[in-house]
């Protein structure tokens, strides 16, 4: 079995808490030690339920703990750019849910910042290791379905956004965040775009 990784995620939200519960119930070689909201009362419950050795409502401070090797970045999108750049400077690897960041600026800063500190960095695309899409890109790449003309993306949740999710101070609500994995798969299975 290979070895766990001692994993802490940053921001409790309705993400934050399911990547909590997956490193406790589905993820074999994750580690949950440690979580971070600005909400105690919402860390501590989330700590308390899914096995984490510690809790913080300071990211800085878990960023701090030397029992923390990885990091799960699920603030909300505004907040991204200081917890990744942080993160990278404290030698965590990182998996940032998506998008970036709302400022293309910020996108480069952190990119500069992971490249200069050699921190292992991914950003939240599961939809390319879905099974439904990786047979589509597995049945276009063996030539199974015909030359792609064009590509048509449609994305919903299951559920009603809050209003902090569709508040754009913190978000890019339902176009951006979720309007963004059809951009991703647009590129994964169409190829890299060549002009805008």
């Amino acid at each position: 079995m290979n070895k766990q990784l001692n994993m802490g995620v940053i921001g409790l939200g309705r993400l934050g808490s399911l990547y909590a519960n997956y490193c406790t119930n589905r993820l074999p070689t994750a580690n949950l030690v440690a979580v971070s909201d600005i909400r105690e009362e919402v860390a501590q419950s989330v700590a308390n339920q899914y096995g984490a050795d510690k809790y913080y409502t300071d990211y800085n401070d878990l960023l701090a703990d030397s029992a923390v090797e990885a990091v799960l970045v699920v603030t909300p999108t505004s907040l991204h750019r200081d917890v990744v750049v942080a993160a990278a400077q404290a030698g965590k690897a990182i998996f940032c849910e998506k998008p970036l960041s709302l400022s293309v600026n910020q996108c480069k800063e952190m990119a500069v910042v992971i490249q200069d500190t050699g921190t292992f960095f991914q950003l939240g695309f599961m939809r390319r290791f879905d099974s439904a899409y990786l047979t589509t890109k597995q049945k276009m790449e063996a030539g199974e379905i015909g030359k792609p003309i064009q590509f048509k993306g449609t994305s919903r949740d299951k559920e009603q956004a809050s209003l902090e999710f569709l508040d754009p101070k913190h978000s890019g609500g339902l176009f951006i965040d979720m309007g963004i994995h059809d951009f991703d798969l647009a590129r994964w299975l169409m190829g890299e775009v060549k002009s805008v």
